[in-house]
This record gives C-alpha cells, sequence and structure tokens, in this order.
C-alpha cells in the first residue's frame, strides 16, 4: 500500500532535497503546531456551539462542518502529494479539522459525560507506547509491514461498507452493539498501524536527508493518522458505554 507518495520517493531518491535538511526535531515541532491550532479550534467550537445552536444558527454552522470536512479531505491529498505545499495545506487541514473534532467531541461528549477526556487520554497512551516501541526496535516497519498493511486494507474496506449499510437499515442498533465494538476496534488497529507507517516514513525522511519541506508532510500524516485514532477511541468507548446500559 503506497501510504505515503514520500516513501517511493525516497526510495527511488526522487525526493526533494536543498541545504536544509528535515530533523526529528523539525518534525515534532511542526505536529505540535498543528496539534495546537486544531485543539484550541476545538476547544472554541466545543465552548461556543451550544451559544450558536441557542441563537438559530445551527444550520449554517452546518453547512460550515460540511465544508470543513471537505476542505480538508482536499488539503490532506494536496499535503501528502505535494511536498512545496505540504505547508499551507497542514495548516488548512488543522483549521478545518478543529471544527469538526469540536462539534464531534461536543455531542459525544454530552450524550456519554467524560468521553472526550477518556478519548484524549487513550489518544495519548496509544501514541506513547505506540512510539516507544517503534523507537526500540521491538515494532520493526519494513515491506513485510507495509504489505500486510495493503491486504488489511483489503479486508478493511469491506467491514466499512457492510457497517455503512447496516447503520442506514438496521432500526435498533442496539442489537448489535457487539458486532459494532468489534469493528470500531478493527478501524482503531488499522490506525494505529497507520501511525506506525508514519513513524517509519519520519524516520525515513530524515535518514535520506530530505528537504525541510518534507517535515510538513511527515507532519500533516502524523496528524491525519491522530486524529482518526481520537475519533475511534471516541466511537468505541460510546458504544462500550451504551453496551454496559443495555
Amino acid at each position: 500500500m503506497r501510504t505515503s507518495p514520500l516513501f517511493s520517493n525516497i526510495e527511488s531518491g526522487a525526493a526533494y532535497y536543498d541545504a536544509e535538511k528535515a530533523t526529528y526535531k523539525g518534525i515534532c515541532i511542526k505536529t505540535f503546531i498543528l496539534l495546537g491550532i486544531t485543539i484550541l479550534i476545538s476547544a472554541a467550537v466545543y465552548y461556543y456551539l451550544p451559544q450558536i445552536i441557542a441563537n438559530g444558527r445551527l444550520g449554517a454552522f452546518s453547512a460550515v462542518l460540511i465544508v470543513s470536512l471537505i476542505v480538508g479531505l482536499i488539503a490532506v491529498l494536496v499535503g501528502r502529494l505535494s511536498e512545496r505545499a505540504a505547508k499551507v495545506a497542514s495548516f488548512v487541514y488543522a483549521i478545518a479539522e478543529g471544527l469538526v473534532i469540536g462539534a464531534i467531541s461536543l455531542i459525544a461528549d454530552i450524550y456519554v459525560q467524560g468521553v472526550v477526556a477518556i478519548a484524549l487520554a487513550g489518544t495519548l497512551i496509544v501514541f506513547s507506547a505506540m512510539l516507544i516501541l517503534f523507537s526500540t526496535g521491538i515494532i520493526r516497519v519494513g515491506t513485510k509491514f507495509r504489505s500486510f498493511m495493503f491486504a488489511f486494507l483489503l479486508s478493511f474496506i469491506p467491514i466499512m461498507i457492510i457497517t455503512i449499510i447496516a447503520s442506514i437499515y438496521i432500526a435498533d442498533v442496539k442489537t448489535y452493539l457487539g458486532l459494532m465494538i468489534f469493528i470500531e476496534f478493527i478501524y482503531l488497529i488499522y490506525g494505529i498501524f497507520c501511525l506506525l507507517l508514519n513513524f517509519k516514513e519520519a524516520q525515513m525522511v530524515v535518514d535520506a536527508g530530505c528537504s525541510k519541506k518534507a517535515e510538513w508532510s511527515v507532519s500533516l500524516g502524523l496528524m491525519v493518522s491522530l486524529v482518526y485514532i481520537y475519533l475511534e477511541i471516541l466511537r468505541l468507548v460510546m458504544y462500550i458505554a451504551s453496551f454496559s446500559r443495555e
């Protein structure tokens, strides 16, 4: 699976180079900047959305969220395909996702109080654990791992389709909560695998002496994985909470 175009570029020697080379410190700083922007915007939406709803502006804000989803997707594609456009695309993605995550987090927290704090803590734990396992060499990400990811993705797609169909035609979702929890767990595992690929990408970018511009593309990839993991943990905890109420 071609998780990032940087993989093939680095291996073929086609990556963009200049005098300033990518470093782990640069990748970390850029990732923290993007995370900070997303968190600040999410917090603002979380706090002000009830006022927006009270003022009767929910329709306008919903339109903003839909646009944000589309813009965020385009930003990821552009930023991951072009090192030169990665910086701008990363900031656009951080802002767009901040709007969406803030709204989702508020709704989730209303449904299950404290779920946002659990999801944030879970995301931090997953990130820290995977970083330690990767940096110590306990988990190795090579060609075989990427081949496995490709095979995993092929099985992942039908599961997504089945989930979407089930959510449309099954009226009483509570009857299938156990299955939904299992599926969400598979989604979460996939996000963790993607995070490991991001770590490998960062290692390859630094070892190959790529341009500083490549740091933004790597940071964007890390952001996408972290946002995905956060949302999956959020959904998983909500399903488990619903299951425990039965």
